[in-house]
């Protein structure tokens, strides 16, 4: 069994996919299984695994279904590993990446996961997030995301016990499942950069409008199903209006939403 199983999703990006191959291929921790979960499996993209020279490498192709969690919860359910780690087709590993968050995650036994700061590359530069506690619990998640997929090595046992990523969300499945480990574990904040994410900028506001009406529907559904107190979401939420501010088509909407911000209230879909 090998210690860490690495679940990378892709779609059809083969240039960029053998990238990212690459950057697991040159791991210093080699005791390892990678599973390439395909949304849509094609021959080149298996002859992409292939040639990657990444340890325990293996192509799972599937059924298109355009929806990220389900994809990735194909591949979690093939994992044999006590540890996964998440790298999304379009990012790049460090060398050290698994090897230093494997010490980080081994020496916080309370941590559901590991994670830390990514740096941006592409449309955008600099490092998100710009800072990164040791420890993260349930409250500082609901005011938002602040892990980075392609930064995370969880317990599989943390992520069973959260029931892997939702498959109905488009964008955000990884945020909620982030916070339904952290619900019943905290996480572990490693400060080293050890992630390269790639940005771009095609489709970027349309895509933002939707992590919103999802994040804003995410916060009701856990609301109502965990009985969380008002006043835990209320930053989160006066959060989104600024968010919706700042993509506003007009001035005039964007000062009522800011107004909005200022005090407690819920945001909707629609």
């Amino acid at each position: 069994m090998p210690r860490i199983t690495v679940v990378l999703a892709t779609h059809r990006r083969p240039a960029l996919l053998a990238e990212a191959l690459a950057s697991v291929a040159a791991q210093t921790f080699r005791d390892l299984e990678t599973l390439v979960a395909e949304d849509g499996g094609t021959e080149e993209t298996a002859r992409v695994v292939a040639a990657s020279g990444a340890p325990g490498a293996r192509h799972l192709p599937l059924g298109f279904s355009g929806r990220h969690g389900a994809v990735r919860n194909a591949a979690l359910r093939q994992a044999s590993s006590p540890f996964v780690a998440f790298l999304d087709d379009d990012d790049l590993w460090l060398h050290r990446k698994l090897e230093a968050h494997l010490a980080a995650l081994e020496a916080a036994p309370w941590a559901g996961l590991v994670f830390g700061p990514v740096l941006r590359f592409g449309e955008a530069q600099g490092p998100w997030p710009r800072r990164v506690p040791p420890r993260v619990g349930l409250a500082r998640l609901l005011r938002g995301n602040c892990v980075p997929l392609s930064s995370v090595l969880a317990r599989r046992e943390a992520l069973e016990e959260a029931g892997f990523f939702s498959e109905e969300a488009e964008v955000t499945p990884d945020y909620e499942l982030w916070l339904r480990v952290a619900r019943t574990r905290p996480l572990a904040g490693h400060p080293e950069p050890l992630v390269r994410y790639r940005v771009h900028a095609g489709g970027l506001s349309r895509r933002k409008e939707l992590e919103i009406e999802e994040v804003a529907a995410l916060y009701d559904r856990l609301e109502a199903e965990w009985g969380l107190p008002a006043r835990l979401l209320s930053p989160a939420r006066r959060g989104l209006f600024r968010a919706r501010a700042r993509l506003a088509p007009t001035l005039v909407e964007a000062l009522r939403l800011r107004a909005l911000s200022l005090r407690p209230g819920t945001l909707r879909r629609g």
